[in-house]
């Protein structure tokens, strides 16, 4: 990988990470716009490692309350409005909407790898994102909060996670659309969205790191380190922008820009036979 490369597919990381318009997808669409060597999954996990850092800092005061409440099961604050969880039952909740995917992930990544890495799939799932995001708009009542939802809500909600497997779906979208069909305000959906997105993230990186490690093929390290801390940056202020902006806005920013990209590359990939 060239070093423009690195810089340019680790900002687009991290900007587009915690968007709902898929994060692995405008990787694969990065490389196949510039006409650059695929990175290879390996990078990409790297730089899925960096936007872990960012959610982990920004909600570092949700996951100390967490981490050091469970023995007690004190009171977690998840909102800047009061809104607080026992920290058990907020545990049990992540971990609830970690398993699908623990499962699901595992036994479809080879076939993600092997299938749907193309700038053409990415299109066409970029276009059912914008679906999702579109459905999502019109789903639930938008006042329960974290605490107003149960184990099951929380399994369903993590088993949109399995979907986002595949590059072009996002992960934060289809998770905060499931969220708001069970009656989560938008800030609350993404929350819990972001709460899931670290385990699930942590997950995926190890699993990756173990396979690359193993097979010694020639991992380019230091590209992928640099582009871990380059997302980590720009993922921050991303997540910052976004819990900003669901407090009083909506998706149709983000439906449209995943439709006409989405149809764009489509159009294209079908030019150029």
């Amino acid at each position: 990988m060239s070093f423009i490369q690195v810089i340019v597919l680790a900002v687009v990381q991290g900007i587009t990470e915690f968007l709902p318009i898929s994060s692995s997808g405008h990787l694969i669409l990065g490389s196949w716009l510039f006409n650059w060597p695929d990175q290879g999954i390996v990078f990409d996990t790297a730089v899925h490692i960096g936007t872990l850092v960012a959610v982990l800092v920004y909600f570092r005061r949700e996951w100390i309350q967490l981490v050091t409440g469970v023995a007690s099961n004190q009171l977690v604050e998840i909102d800047e409005v009061g809104g607080a969880i026992r920290a058990r039952t907020l545990g049990i909740l992540i971990v609830a909407g970690t398993v699908p995917l623990a499962i699901g992930g595992y036994a479809f990544k080879d076939a993600v790898v092997e299938n749907f890495r193309t700038p053409e799939m990415v299109g066409a799932l970029l276009i059912a994102t914008a679906v999702v995001l579109f459905v999502g708009e019109r789903l639930g009542a938008r006042v329960r909060s974290i605490s107003d939802i149960g184990q099951y809500q929380a399994w369903v909600i993590g088993a949109f996670q399995i979907i986002a497997v595949l590059p072009g779906v996002s992960r934060s979208g289809v998770t905060m659309v499931a969220g708001l069909g069970f009656g989560l305000t938008r800030d609350a959906a993404a929350r819990f969205s972001m709460l899931l997105a670290t385990p699930a993230i942590a997950g995926a990186g190890l699993l990756v790191a173990i396979d690359a490690i193993s097979d010694n093929d020639g991992t380019d390290w230091g590209a992928a380190a640099l582009g871990a801390a380059i997302s980590a940056i720009t993922a921050y202020f991303v997540i910052a922008g976004l819990m900003k902006l669901l407090k009083n806005g909506s998706f149709r920013p983000f439906i449209v820009y995943c439709a006409v990209v989405g149809i764009a590359v489509v159009i294209t990939r079908a030019v150029q036979g």
